[in-house]
């Protein structure tokens, strides 16, 4: 293993009170099936156009829907077009989704729904196109750096409390990503990006990118087991040229990172 360092999670557990009346929760189940309907013309329509289109109502409809009182408490199917995360203190729910090109680029789409009984909700605008130096960037959501969300663990120091989120991005025809990074919130809006990511010898990141061969598959995700963040090492395959990242592949080795309470890194 490399680049190890303390990492500790703590999981926090809320129960839900609030409850959505039958008539509500029938308007948003309606919205619902109408963004399922949505979502099939985004993944299978053969036109650009159609699938932008798609995701637009996707948004009108979405937000109609979050305007319902107490809807935050609503429990979406997890087999819509789009990946819907909460964390460990129920204090938020995460949207995202993706509309692809033609020529296989990817731009993102999601929003923050803040947990009340009426809508609080920070739109993400994929700002990444326009963002150099994403590893060390602090953004917020209208400078979001797009991805789809798959997995999130909350981590804790002192009185900052960090939302370590997981996320895929297919970035192009030759190459895909997985993203790495801290949620966090500061006078209530929400901020992507924190110093917490430790690489030794004072090198420090806001945000760690694996990027690799569109036809390889390498992984980031949260060991439980292990109580470790744990990600595949990628590298040149063969005698490919050493960033170009179109021929990187997981070499069989692996990286990873573990919550170092009292500094704050991982």
């Amino acid at each position: 293993m490399k680049n190890y360092f303390l990492f500790y999670f703590i999981l926090i557990s809320t129960v839900c009170s609030a409850q959505i009346s039958p008539d509500d929760f029938q308007k948003i189940k309606s919205y619902e099936d109408t963004i399922r309907i949505y979502g099939d013309t985004l993944i299978n329509s053969e036109t650009k156009e159609n699938r932008t289109i798609a995701s637009y109502r996707i948004i009108k409809t979405l937000t109609k829907a979050l305007k319902i009182k107490n809807s935050f408490y609503y429990r979406w199917d997890s087999l819509l077009p789009m990946k819907i995360l909460e964390p460990e203190d129920h204090s938020f729910k995460i949207f995202t989704w993706y509309t692809r090109s033609d020529e296989d680029l990817y731009k993102y789409y999601g929003t923050i729904q803040l947990k009340s009984d009426t809508l609080k909700m920070f739109p993400l605008i994929d700002y990444s196109d326009f963002t150099d130096n994403q590893e060390q960037v602090v953004v917020d959501n209208n400078n979001w750096i797009g991805c789809m969300y798959y997995g999130i663990k909350t981590v804790k120091s002192g009185k900052n409390t960090f939302y370590t989120l997981f996320g895929w991005d297919g970035n192009n025809a030759t190459s895909n990503k997985k993203i790495l990074e801290a949620l966090w919130f500061k006078n209530g809006k929400p901020r992507f990006g924190a110093t917490i990511f430790d690489f030794g010898k004072g090198k420090l990141q806001n945000r760690v990118i694996i990027e690799f061969a569109n036809e390889a598959s390498a992984t980031l995700n949260f060991d439980v087991a292990e109580n470790k963040i744990v990600y595949d090492h990628v590298a040149a395959n063969g005698d490919a040229l050493e960033g170009v990242y179109a021929n990187y592949i997981p070499d069989g080795t692996y990286e990873g990172f573990v919550w170092k309470k009292e500094s704050g890194c991982i």
